[in-house]
């Protein structure tokens, strides 16, 4: 009773811990935003960083790297490169904008005076299974299974002619005695 209890406790734990590791970090005093997380191969995405005005005018630095590393760098485009760096404004705001262009996992770190103040995961959907999925929004549900009205017509006529056979069985016992 005891391990089960302790396995129930285990499980709950890791289901609620679990996605705090998918979601974005931002250090105190940072936000950031991403105009989508999912987006298609090669559709451009903005990533902003919000600081505070003790930012302004530091240099941040977005580092965008793949997982897994068998994607290769020309995949991740950065106004040219994978990683890059502008001044903030005089609100402390930065505003990057990225193609990734083939499907898989990314992370996005950005990054102010050798201190990462923000991390962001993006998931990059291939351009098939992108437009696959817009198409599929527009319709209905798609069929599945099969059309059993013609097994249904038979268990029908084999429970009607069960309960004949019941009937004459009962009729010829009744008639014989």
């Amino acid at each position: 009773m005891i391990r089960r209890t302790a396995l129930v406790s285990a499980a709950a734990a890791a289901l609620v811990l679990v996605p705090t590791a998918a979601m974005a970090y931002d250090a105190p005093g940072y936000t950031s935003s991403v105009s989508d997380a999912t987006p298609a191969t090669g559709a451009p995405i903005s990533l902003a960083v919000n600081g505070d005005p003790a930012t302004a005018g530091k240099t941040v630095l977005l580092t965008v790297t793949s997982t897994p590393a068998s994607l290769p760098n020309s995949a991740i485009e950065i106004a040219g490169t994978a990683t890059a760096s502008k001044v903030a404004n005089a609100s402390g705001d930065v505003k990057f904008s990225v193609t990734l262009s083939q499907p898989g996992t990314y992370s996005a770190v950005a990054t102010v005076d050798g201190a990462a103040v923000s991390t962001m995961d993006l998931n990059v959907a291939s351009a098939a299974s992108a437009a696959s999925a817009a198409t599929a929004s527009g319709k209905a549900l798609a069929e599945t299974g099969f059309d059993g009205a013609g097994l249904a017509a038979g268990a029908g006529a084999l429970v009607v002619a069960g309960a004949g056979a019941v009937l004459i069985a009962k009729r010829r016992q009744t008639a014989a005695i």
